[in-house]
């Protein structure tokens, strides 16, 4: 996580001018861990999200839109009872730490002048939002935390607000250059340390400091594994450099390998004076947009998971019915002899050996109910034998049933894992809830994403080629939106898109691009000689009462890529 104290220090110079002396004019909590505050300022509103996300706690203006819940959640409700009208007054940051206190003044219902504070501790699992009155006690918070949780430190309402431990961690503001030295040679004096793990101690050493700031530092300082006197000053001027000209806006934030932090080449000038927010709003919109896919996904996975076992048990029953074909006919053939040999048999045997008349009269063995008479023997393999045929024939068109839903979820699997947007997402859980396979009514999960997306688009030669991205889309593509002359393309054996290449007549070249392009949108991308067959459209035609994407083709051929 790179939202240390050093960013923390970034941004609250950069909300402080744009949000202190103005008023709260609308306060929203979009989920669990987020508020957004509206404030009312001379160039427009200006909104803070506050977030006290494990993996994502973080403070900053934005731009996003986030859907609200009908009902305000309790902590939603407090924050718009004491603030809804509040001045915001000062913004500050305990030191480098990752704790912000925002003051708020408010009138009350009596007209009487009443402070609060906002406090905002950005500490990943630990994070939260507290707000606290002006004699230090705790109104409500977004995290309740309990003795049972915290034997150190509750955070409940009514309870005295305590700020917390920086666990031995050296504030750097301040700091002499003698200090900082020491501060180095403790952290390399750890057992455990390595060249490989420098910027971890390093970090564990001052308060504030990622382990993703260090790194950025001890590169821009060319430190590899040893400190002299020289790299050690310029990790010591620049983090000076950091703070002064974060004050002045001069710090621009950039991505650094998998995470970002502060671009240490480049202290020109902020033009635009809410760039480390935009830069932090879309960071981490799109990681949780990513991160909401991933859900998403994983969610619908399980969910068709569960309907293909359970297909894929009954597949399991009928086809050990079926594998009873031969002991069917084996009990018409019980039933038949001891008809036949009826005078023969007698209550209390055991079993019979009759001559099987139809194998040449050889020996056949026939068990018995010693406690049966020799008719109820005989009709109670007539009996089994009806019923074994009755279910081997609704077995048979069973399993025809239980196939075709096994194919077609693993179709959609195919799909989901395809996706890359929770519209795609949406529009195959309405698929599913189309086919049946999910009760609408407990769909409960309302997707608001951009519009829904066009089929995959292609171009090679001029002409433009089509992908569908879905079951639902494979069939509008292919039986209602394609002209019954253009070609359509499909990869064999393997679950994917159904290709379309606009053009009645395609060159050798560019069947060969389209039928990669099926490849490249199916089961069989990455593998080498890849069967694609393809076709016209006025061939392809959809099986009545087939799944969604099901269709049968004639008249085709087929290329190997």
């Amino acid at each position: 996580m790179a939202f240390d104290g050093i960013i923390t220090n970034v941004v609250v110079s950069e909300i402080t001018p744009l949000l202190v002396s103005f008023k709260i004019d609308k306060i929203q909590m979009p989920n669990s861990n987020e508020i957004v505050l509206s404030f009312h300022t001379k160039n427009g509103t200006r909104k803070l999200l506050i977030s006290s996300d494990a993996s994502n706690a973080r403070f900053h203006l934005t731009n996003i839109q986030k859907e609200n819940p009908i009902k305000a959640p309790q902590f939603c409700m407090v924050l718009r009872k004491y603030l809804q009208g509040a001045k915001l007054t000062e913004i500050k940051q305990l030191g480098l730490d990752r704790v912000v206190i925002l003051s708020f003044e408010n009138i009350n219902e009596l007209g009487d002048l009443v402070k609060f504070n906002l406090y905002i501790e950005l500490m990943g699992k630990y994070s939260n939002i507290i707000l606290v009155n002006g004699n230090n006690k705790i109104l409500d918070s977004i995290k309740h935390v309990d003795a049972s949780m915290s034997s150190i430190r509750e955070v409940l309402p009514a309870r005295e607000y305590i700020l917390p431990t920086t666990l031995n961690k050296q504030e750097f503001i301040g700091m002499d250059f003698d200090s900082f030295i020491a501060n180095l040679q403790v952290a390399c004096m750890d057992p455990y340390f390595s060249k490989e793990n420098i910027a971890k101690f390093i970090a564990n050493q001052f308060v504030g400091f990622s382990k993703t700031f260090v790194s950025n530092l001890l590169y821009a300082s060319d430190i590899k594994d040893t400190f002299n006197k020289q790299n050690t000053a310029d990790m010591f001027n620049m983090i000076n450099l950091i703070l002064l000209d974060s004050s002045r806006h001069m710090v621009h934030l950039m991505r650094f390998g998998d995470d970002y932090h502060v671009n240490m080449n480049d202290f020109s000038t902020t033009i635009n004076s809410t760039e480390s927010s935009e830069f932090l709003d879309k960071y981490y919109g799109s990681k949780e947009q990513a991160q909401s896919l991933n859900t998403s996904k994983f969610n619908l996975i399980k969910d068709v998971e569960g309907f293909k076992k359970k297909y894929e048990k009954n597949l399991k029953r009928v086809n050990e019915v079926l594998s009873d074909a031969q002991s069917m006919e084996k009990y018409k053939l019980y039933g038949e002899l001891l008809t036949a040999n009826l005078y023969k048999v007698s209550q209390g045997l055991s079993e019979i050996t009759v001559e099987n008349y139809y194998d040449n009269n050889s020996p056949v063995t026939i068990p018995l109910n010693t406690q049966k008479s020799p008719s109820y023997n005989t009709q109670f393999y007539f009996k089994k034998y009806a019923k074994l045929k009755t279910a081997i024939s609704h077995s048979e068109e069973q399993k025809a049933d239980y196939e075709a839903n096994i194919d077609y979820l693993d179709s959609v699997l195919f799909n989901i894992n395809e996706s890359n947007s929770i519209t795609e997402l949406a529009e195959i859980r309405q698929e599913l809830e189309k086919s049946g396979y999910i009760n609408h009514a407990t769909s409960k999960k309302k997707y608001k994403d951009e519009e829904k997306l066009p089929p995959y688009n292609y171009t090679f030669g001029g002409v433009t080629i089509l992908a569908g991205r879905n079951n639902t889309q494979n069939d509008k593509l292919t039986l209602k939106d394609s002209p019954k002359n253009y070609t359509w393309l499909h990869v064999k054996d393997y679950h994917g898109s159904h290709v379309i290449v606009l053009s009645d007549s395609p060159s050798n070249e560019l069947l060969e691009y389209a039928a990669s392009i099926a490849v490249k949108h199916s089961e069989a991308k990455g593998s080498s000689k890849v069967s694609v067959d393809y076709t016209l459209v006025k061939n392809v035609h959809k099986p009545s009462g087939a799944k969604p994407g099901k269709v049968i083709y004639t008249d085709y051929k087929t290329i190997v890529i």
